[in-house]
């Protein structure tokens, strides 16, 4: 891994399960038994909208951020290069062959996908993203759109705004999205977020911190990220540590992290001590 003025791809696999303990495609799903109903359908839907999100910063914003598989981002990039990397780049995630077409004016890529398989098992990949990329003082930023888009059998319209920095050995990628659609089970939801992860090179460990509110099959909450840390890049890693809060009107649920297969979930001020399904051997 180069260490200049670049991004990690691995940002990518990290993401995808950076926030594994409340629900993500890897299986990590939280164990809600005896929560009583309320409880247990907040913390249902949430794992329903963090899967919907996971999918898009995976399996859309990532692989469309210029990088190539195993590579990382070039931060010392114009917006002109950054673009013209993000075209050529992309179709290194996507299958069949010619499936992304990718066209390039100026500094905007506008990519094309036509039944797509994508990274980290997603499937059907079909409908435009158009991105716009700008260089800031200290790194990249680009702004990705889509409407109708099709992903993994859900349907969303999605903006999003990704700032991408380096400091010293850490990675900040820096994420303000929206997005409205049908979740893959066919529920309406709206979604936004802001989020900030770092990565650190040497300690290998992700950080992410932020907030973000949705509206799932009608019903509302708020979620919180404090001091999420996870180590190790293998699949379904378990966090080390971390606290997440969902709240609703007249419930609060929270998640804390004290390392290891294990979670401590909190309802309106009683505490249950569950399992939690992630790889506690993820290096």
């Amino acid at each position: 891994m180069r260490i200049a003025s670049s991004l990690p791809f691995l940002f990518a696999a990290l993401l995808a399960s950076s926030v594994a303990a409340v629900g993500c495609k890897d299986g990590s799903k939280t164990d809600t038994d005896g929560l009583g109903a309320e409880a247990a359908a907040l913390v249902s839907d949430n794992d329903e909208a963090d899967e919907a999100e996971a999918e898009l910063e995976a399996g859309i914003e990532e692989p469309l951020s210029g990088a190539v598989s195993g590579g990382e981002i070039d931060l010392s990039a114009d917006d002109g290069g950054a673009a013209e990397k993000a075209r050529t780049n992309a179709g290194v995630f996507f299958k069949p062959a010619g499936c992304i077409v990718s066209t390039r004016a100026a500094n905007v890529v506008t990519h094309v996908f036509t039944n797509c398989t994508g990274p980290w098992g997603l499937t059907s990949f079909n409908g435009t993203v158009v991105s716009t990329w700008s260089k800031t003082a200290t790194g990249l930023q680009v702004v990705h759109k889509a409407d109708d888009f099709k992903i993994n059998g859900a349907t969303v319209d999605h903006t999003v705004t990704i700032g991408y920095s380096k400091a010293g050995g850490v990675y900040t990628r820096t994420r303000n999205g929206a997005s409205t659609g049908t979740t893959a089970a066919g529920k309406a939801i709206t979604h936004s977020a802001s989020y900030v992860t770092t990565y650190d090179s040497i300690a290998r460990c992700i950080k992410r911190d932020g907030s973000g509110s949705t509206t799932i099959g009608g019903a509302s909450f708020s979620r919180s990220i404090k001091g999420y840390e996870r180590c190790g890049i293998g699949l379904g890693g378990c966090p080390k540590s971390g606290l997440i809060t969902l709240s609703r009107p007249k419930l609060d649920v929270s998640l804390s992290f004290p390392g290891g297969p294990k979670v401590d979930i909190t309802v309106n001020g009683k505490t249950y001590h569950r399992g939690l399904l992630c790889n506690a051997s993820a290096t």
